[in-house]
């Protein structure tokens, strides 16, 4: 399917389900999730990259916009409106990415790839705004967010506590420790600032980013930093290392501005949807089957 190949069964597929979502959109009141929504159909095959550009360019008229992929899905309540009032108030802020499991303790994963050598500059990007503390019930650690984490198994529940375990012995969350130690004056009781790690790839996945700087930077065909049929992050990325390397970690960065989220609940915001873990292995044998025959 990402290379635009389908079966026929498939093609009645896709055409039932677009047909069916208008039908949400159309039937959209206020109780629903729905609501003010359209369905933008394309007339030809244009890959993420191009259909998300068609968007920004003809869809969207606000000053940010919230990506979120179809397979993609909040885990836990997620500070949307701290974080576009942060990109409001900082405009070299471009782009805040929701955290997912792989990119949760990104600054351990920098330093593990390139050393010590640059972790002064990588600090000095790191964000900590006023507009990032918020009241501690909500967010950060043993919060109503923490709590409210979706665990479809109880395998998952498991493995993410685990996981969050790991992230309170990481490097990420020593350095943020000790920001916290020294503050020239404690933050106020019941208050948590959550940060903002620089990020050198442009993660796909769920994020706000500034529309202006997505549909005439990112975009621009001058730059040719995006290719029809692919992803963003896939041509992206590798524009901001080279960026990086040509003008140093603090001067790259700032053309980009992306950062990723991080209250240091030691949980990421966002997780992968993945289809097959949804039906039952009947079911998915029986999808396999029909695709033979049709083939």
């Amino acid at each position: 399917m990402r290379n635009g190949i389908v079966t026929s069964q498939q093609a009645e597929n896709y055409i039932a389900y677009k047909a069916a979502l208008r039908k949400l959109c159309d039937s959209a009141d206020e109780t629903s999730p729905f609501q003010n929504t359209v369905v933008e159909e394309l007339d030809s095959r244009y890959g993420y990259g191009f259909a998300l550009r068609h968007a920004l360019r003809h869809c969207v008229s606000t000053e940010f916009v919230c990506v979120i992929q179809h397979d993609r899905s909040f885990m836990r309540p997620t500070p949307i409106q701290e974080a576009v009032d942060t990109m409001w108030n900082h405009p070299n802020i471009k782009y805040i990415g929701m955290s997912m499991r792989s990119n949760l303790m990104y600054r351990d994963h920098f330093q593990g790839k390139y050393g010590n050598v640059y972790m002064d500059d990588f600090d000095r990007l790191c964000l900590r705004p006023p507009e990032l503390v918020v009241d501690a019930s909500k967010f950060g650690p043993d919060s109503e967010s923490t709590r409210a984490m979706a665990y479809p198994s109880g395998a998952l529940k498991e493995n993410i506590e685990s996981f969050s375990e790991a992230y309170r012995i990481s490097k990420q969350y020593a350095a943020y420790q000790q920001w916290l130690d020294n503050l020239p004056q404690p933050l106020p009781p019941n208050n948590h600032q959550m940060s903002l790690t620089p990020t050198f790839f442009w993660f796909d996945n769920v994020h706000i980013a500034e529309t202006a700087h997505y549909r005439d930077f990112v975009f621009n065909p001058r730059y040719k930093m995006v290719a029809r049929g692919g992803f963003v992050e896939d041509k992206l990325s590798p524009v901001i290392k080279k960026t990086v390397e040509r003008l140093g970690l603090v001067d790259g960065h700032s053309r980009f501005g992306c950062y990723l989220l991080d209250d240091h609940s030691g949980m990421f915001f966002t997780g992968h949807l993945d289809g097959g873990s949804y039906i039952t292995e009947a079911t998915r044998k029986e999808i396999l089957d029909s695709q033979k025959t049709t083939r």
